[in-house]
């Protein structure tokens, strides 16, 4: 597909830093040997922000470059948003 759009937002770059701080978080717990049950919540605390962050590209995706695409005459937009839906709900 040849649609080119920024997924940036200044919202979407807040959530990601609120990941990496997790992460760290986690590494930190980690490295000092706290319990597993609180390592395991940490986790998929950092896993659900990830996959909300995932949803609102994704639908961004959809929304500008899928949709220019097919507008645009480019079917294989659609062949490319099932591609990457295919590899992103494995």
């Amino acid at each position: 597909m040849s649609v080119k759009h920024s997924h940036y937002s200044k919202a979407l770059d807040n959530r990601l830093a609120s990941i990496e701080g997790l992460i760290g978080a986690i590494r930190r717990m980690m490295a000092e040997g706290r319990d597993c049950e609180e390592i395991l919540l940490q986790l998929s605390a950092a896993e659900s922000a990830i996959n909300k962050v995932a949803k609102i590209v994704l639908k961004d995706h959809f929304n500008h470059c899928v949709k220019e695409g097919i507008e645009s005459g480019d079917l294989e937009a659609v062949e490319s948003f099932n591609a990457i839906l295919d590899k992103y709900l494995k």
